[in-house]
């Protein structure tokens, strides 16, 4: 009873470190692909109006 406790108890301090770590990792690199597919698009843009002239 004691050790299934403790087991119990290590998932909640595992989940409760870790979870707010991965959601915070998401975020950053979904701020990180947007700025990158931002760029990429710009670049296409320029490259498109370029080939035009």
């Amino acid at each position: 009873m004691f050790q299934s406790a403790t087991q119990h108890f290590n998932l909640f301090v595992y989940y409760s470190f870790f979870i707010p770590i991965m959601l915070r990792c998401r975020i950053s690199t979904s701020i990180a692909f947007a700025v990158v597919d931002r760029c990429f698009v710009v670049k296409k843009k320029v490259r498109t109006a370029g080939s035009h002239f």
